[in-house]
């Protein structure tokens, strides 16, 4: 099981340099945009989107919890943010009203949201039934 997990973790960091061209963000949430959210999502089997904006207190609280659980799931769950003020259309398509709202995808496919700043066991819960 250790090996299957290795090569995983080496499959997403060639997806990450291959599609992003950003070898240092694995393990950290990177920033996605209009322009490359569908390309991230497609990309990677499991993606959860922080939606998000700098004017938001309760986005701040949840954002330490999103790079903690992007360091837990590296190699298996690629975290992204994506600031609705500068990336509209994005949100708009997704109907975000409230931040935080955290989409979370699976092959490409949105599967689970979780809205506002919950606990990291929560959205672990969310993430595990995903994987």
């Amino acid at each position: 099981m250790d090996e299957l997990d290795e090569i995983r973790k080496r499959g997403m960091k060639e997806l990450m340099r291959k599609y992003l061209g950003k070898k240092e963000a694995f393990g950290k949430p990177i920033q996605v945009t209009d322009e490359t959210f569908d390309r991230v999502i497609k990309a990677h089997p499991v993606v959860v989107v922080d939606f998000w904006g700098e004017w938001c207190p309760p986005c701040r609280l949840i954002a330490p919890i999103i790079e903690e659980l992007a360091r837990d799931y590296a190699g298996k769950v690629i975290f992204g943010k994506l600031n609705v003020d500068e990336n509209k259309a994005t949100a708009v398509r997704y109907g975000i009203t409230a931040i935080p709202t955290l989409l979370i995808f699976k092959n490409g496919k949105l599967v689970d949201q979780v809205l506002g700043a919950v606990s990291k066991r929560h959205l672990e819960e969310k993430i595990r039934k995903t994987i």
